[in-house]
This record gives C-alpha cells, structure tokens and sequence, in this order.
C-alpha cells in the first residue's frame, strides 16, 4: 500500500516539534552537578583532614616510642637474666635433687652388707648401674648379701658377675663382683 501526505506544506511543518531550552530547565542538572561537586569537594577535604589526623597521631606514638626504648631495652635485659637466672635454678634443683642420692645409697649398701664381707670397690656408671666387688670367707656369705640388696628399695636386677677363690694373707677367701641397677632417687622416708 502506497502512503500519501495529503496536508499542505504549512500543515506538515506544524507537526514538526521545535526544540526550545528556558532558563527553568537548566537549573536542575546544574543544581546537580553543583551538589556532585560539592560532595567530591567535601570528601577530599575529610579525608586530608583524617590523613593529617593519621599522621600527627603516628608521630606521637614514635615519639613515644622513642621516649620508651630504653626501658623496653632494660625489661628486655631483665627477661634475658631471668631466663638464665631460671636455668642456674634449675640446675641447682637437679643437683640437690641427686646431692642426698650418693649418701642414702652409701647407706643403704651398708646396711645390706651381712658380717664378714669386705667391699674392695664400688663404682656407677654414668647411668644408673652400680658395680660392686669385695671378698669374703663363703659363698653363702655373697648369697645373703645379694639377697639382702634385692630387698631393698634402692636397688634392683642384682646379678653376679664373677665369684672366685682367691687368698688374702694367708687366708681362703671368695673375691665375687655383683651388678645391680639403682633406682630413681626418691624421696627419704
């Protein structure tokens, strides 16, 4: 279908719309991008201004650090001498802990020796075995005294290693060497 305008010419220029811009109708973009300024404006200058807060704030708390130095340096070197003030404790612990041990043991062995034997050595090892040798006039006389170190609560794994007839003086008698395992110092009765 073919279209035809059938509206005089003066007709077809009315329908056209004009384009005109009043005053009115540029004040609210204006007032727009004013306001948009404005708060870009206004949020640079908060910010310089809590940036130089920042600042300020950073410099006292270096000043103050300045100020305190030294005595973060000497709390520092009181923690360092406490530190080795707490290992020299603790080893002075260890050795009262093990000071009475040599004594209650000495005593102990002395105590499970029976009549007519003789200790010619005693020796510990760096750990915890006790080798001792000595001589007496009978077997049975070494028998007791094992018997006599296993009862006891400072010893334990009582062995005989060697027992032998051998002479003294003029006299018979069985030189023997007995280990035994001594136990953890614990604490006297």
């Amino acid at each position: 279908m073919i279209r035809m305008n059938l509206l005089p010419r003066e007709g077809r220029a009315q329908r056209k719309p004009a384009i005109s811009l009043k005053v009115g109708d540029l004040v609210v973009p204006v007032a727009m991008l004013a306001a948009a300024g404005l708060v870009i404006a206004g949020t640079a200058v908060s910010q310089r201004v809590r940036i130089a807060s920042l600042e300020k704030s950073i410099a006292e708390v270096e000043s103050q650090s300045r100020a305190l130095a030294p005595q973060i340096e000497r709390v520092q070197r009181l923690a360092q001498e406490r530190a080795e003030l707490d290992l020299r404790l603790g080893i002075i612990n260890r050795l009262e802990k093990g000071r009475t041990q040599t004594v209650r043991l000495m005593d102990e062995m002395a105590r499970c020796i029976p009549d007519h034997l003789w200790l010619t050595s005693a020796a510990q090892d760096a750990g915890s075995t006790l080798s001792l040798e000595g001589v007496t006039f009978s077997n049975l006389v070494v028998s007791d005294f094992m018997s006599r170190l296993e009862r006891s609560p400072l010893f334990a794994g009582v062995e005989l290693d060697v027992a032998e007839r051998g002479v003294v003086g003029e006299r018979d008698v069985v030189k023997f060497r007995v280990t035994c395992q001594v136990t953890p110092d614990e604490p006297a009765n």
